[in-house]
């Protein structure tokens, strides 16, 4: 197994810094701050509207009069009445549930949950809200329930001006706007919102509501980004991965932090190779997202590869017989890193005898290994790429006598009587 020392001293790698995250977006406070009843939706589609709404009260575009004719003026003064007076409704209720939230908001600390709904709901229209997937679902979150706590406890916003609203209407719906009040409807859709800001009063408008995180929900939006990449994660729990998290501070990367955290946990457990690979594979695969240094991940690469391979030979060495091509069965253990391997060889241009030295020294930054079995390991790679279908066990030494040595009659006897008191269990239950 790797070593703890092998596994956090990588060069390349510099998991703490006193580096903070400031760029948090100043949103300024709006008199809509509450919903009184969060609508609900059949199917949100978690990227339908946009996330990064941008929100400047400081510059207000010069307004003029607004153009009316005597058709519309009467609905028009009836739409402005309308909005005053939701409004002055949302103050009153917004007073109310700061004063009854007062003395717990110091006090209140936001679960993993919480902040999830916090990231999946930021800057989303209401009635719009991500409720169906499967995670909330299989995990009975009350997202309503979370939304108003959120927006009870100051993390989260509900506003409805024209800098907040009108990107979520859809184009036919401005130029209806326009429309109404005789405007001119040609241009694209910036153009069009900024007709509809310049030439019309902005409580004249019946406008979409948008969850809008405050200057403190920015602050946890921006140190907890991490939740939604672990969120779906197989090999750990949500609240796993915001406990760990939670525990470090000065950290630039907690994905990165929390996947090494892991691997420490696991090597301290003893447990299988199998597992080992599976959280280095995600964790590659994060890194190549996030382009991280290309040694860094060819280490890891090469690392989770020889992994596999040692556990699927382990796997194969209970079915060897010593007439069945074997080689092919083996094969399967690359496929996951298969594409990595042969951009190396085809598009970078790495020899076969550098490949072998830097997989053997990647590995053994890891733990100690055999230089032979790494050397056998790079030349299965190689006949699975090259499509080598000549190669038999004879031209990989070590792993043939690995296989001959744990298919023995004398390995099997260990193996029977180590899962005899197992089998003897299951055969009185079912008895």
């Amino acid at each position: 197994m790797l070593t703890l020392s092998k596994l956090f001293n990588h060069k390349n790698l510099d998991y703490k810094s006193n580096k903070s995250n400031n760029n948090h977006k100043n949103i300024s406070n709006s008199e809509t701050t509450r919903l009184n009843n969060v609508q609900s939706n059949s199917h949100i589609k978690k990227d339908n509207v946009p996330h990064d709404t941008e929100i400047n009260n400081s510059k207000k575009v010069k307004q003029t009069n607004p153009i009316t004719n005597s058709k519309t003026n009467t609905s028009n003064k009836n739409k402005i009445n309308l909005n005053e007076n939701i409004q002055k409704h949302n103050k009153v209720l917004v007073s109310e549930v700061k004063d009854d939230n007062n003395n717990n908001i110091h006090n209140s600390d936001l679960n993993a949950n919480d902040i999830l709904i916090l990231h999946l709901n930021k800057n989303r229209k209401v009635g719009k809200e991500v409720k169906n997937h499967f995670y909330l679902l299989e995990n009975q979150i009350n997202v309503d329930k979370i939304l108003n706590k959120l927006i009870n406890l100051g993390f989260l916003d509900i506003k409805s001006n024209f800098d907040v609203s009108l990107p979520y209407l859809k184009v036919p719906e401005l130029k209806d706007i326009l429309k109404e009040y005789k405007l001119k409807l040609g241009g694209n859709k910036p153009e069009l919102i900024e007709r509809v800001k310049t030439n019309i009063d902005e409580n004249a408008i019946e406008l979409p509501q948008v969850y809008v995180p405050t200057s403190k929900g920015n602050e946890i939006i921006g140190e907890t980004e991490y939740i939604l990449h672990f969120y779906n994660s197989p090999i750990i729990s949500l609240g796993s991965a915001h406990k760990i998290a939670k525990e470090v501070l000065n950290v630039d990367d907690k994905i990165e932090y929390i996947y090494l955290y892991l691997l420490k946990q696991n090597q301290k457990s003893k447990n299988s190779d199998h597992r080992t690979a599976n959280i280095i594979n995600n964790l590659v695969f994060y890194y190549k997202k996030t382009n991280k240094n290309k040694n860094v991940i060819r280490k890891y690469t090469n690392y989770s590869t020889y992994l596999s391979v040692a556990q699927g030979i382990h796997s194969a060495a209970f079915l060897y017989s010593g007439k069945e091509n074997i080689i092919d069965r083996l094969f399967i253990y690359f496929n996951y890193h298969l594409e990595y391997y042969e951009n190396m060889l085809f598009i970078d241009n790495v020899s076969r005898s550098l490949f072998k030295n830097l997989f053997y020294e990647d590995v053994n930054s890891f733990e100690d290994t055999d230089k032979n079995f790494c050397d056998d390991i790079c030349e299965l790679l190689f006949a699975q790429i090259y499509n080598n279908k000549n190669i038999t066990l004879n031209n990989l030494p070590t792993i043939n006598y690995i296989l001959k040595k744990k298919s023995s009659p004398d390995s099997c006897v260990k193996c029977y009587t180590m899962f005899l008191p197992f089998l003897l269990i299951k055969i009185d239950v079912f008895s």
